[in-house]
């Protein structure tokens, strides 16, 4: 002789996983009333649990807005204000036309390579010391990628900084005086902010250099010549001023 068990099970103990559990493995056909009892309770529980959505908002209002100046240690103030620099720096070189002499770009390399070192220490330290820097930082994965990548950015930013930014800016800075140049040229290929480009051949203590022209005028030079080019000169370098070809 069999006997039916018609007890109903305690829902009220059982957690939300294992109500969900239960949902999804009871056979509704057989039992409805502890299905329905288990639906019941289920939907009780989850009423009583805060709203993900305003928990995950907040939690990332919290980690992830961007810490204002105030807030950040000194080293990431250090580390944030390089990083301003180095942006200008690539700035400034891609909208003048500065000729840097030899004797600089020949003993450069050793800077270039103690301000890499400086600086990315400066930003691994500002992410492993200030914790919000770090959590806003790390927050997608472009600043992921980022952490793995500064050494090479850096290198680039500061190569441009040492070798292009500096000496211009000590150009401007000094007694300068102005003379006309002659360059052997030879037409390069456009850039976003010099689309018709020259290439100027190194000359005397000079280094190479580019020339802007417009389309027209571009157009009608031959790939190779010499162009007079004015300016002014100091013992950083030339800043071209204008240009005349014969």
């Amino acid at each position: 002789m069999s006997i039916a068990i018609t007890e109903q099970p305690n829902y009220a103990a059982y957690s939300v996983e294992e109500l969900e559990d239960v949902l999804e493995n009871i056979d509704k056909q057989a039992f409805p009333e502890r299905y329905q009892a288990a639906k019941n309770e289920l939907a009780a529980k989850r009423a009583t649990l805060p709203p993900e959505n305003d928990t995950d908002s907040a939690h990332q209002d919290e980690h992830f807005t961007r810490p204002k100046w105030s807030e950040l240690h000194p080293i990431t103030r250090i580390s944030n204000g390089a990083f301003l620099v180095l942006i200008g720096a690539l700035i400034v070189s891609a909208f003048t036309n500065f000729i840097v002499i030899n004797a600089w770009l020949n003993n450069s390399t050793w800077a270039i390579v103690l301000f890499t070192f400086v600086y990315c220490a400066f930003y691994y330290l500002s992410i492993s010391i200030d914790k919000r820097q770090a959590q806003f930082v790390m927050k997608d994965w472009r600043g992921k990628v980022t952490t793995f990548t500064m050494p090479f950015l850096g290198l680039i930013f500061t190569w441009n900084f040492i070798d292009r930014a500096l000496p211009y800016t000590l150009h401007l800075a000094s007694g300068k005086q102005e003379t006309e140049l002659k360059f052997a040229y030879e037409k390069g290929s456009g850039s976003k902010h010099c689309r018709h480009s020259l290439l100027l051949k190194e000359s005397g203590t000079l280094s190479d250099g580019r020339l802007c022209l417009n389309q027209s005028e571009h157009k009608r030079l031959p790939n190779k010549g010499w162009v007079y080019v004015k300016g002014s000169e100091s013992g950083f370098g030339f800043d071209i001023e204008g240009y005349r070809f014969r």
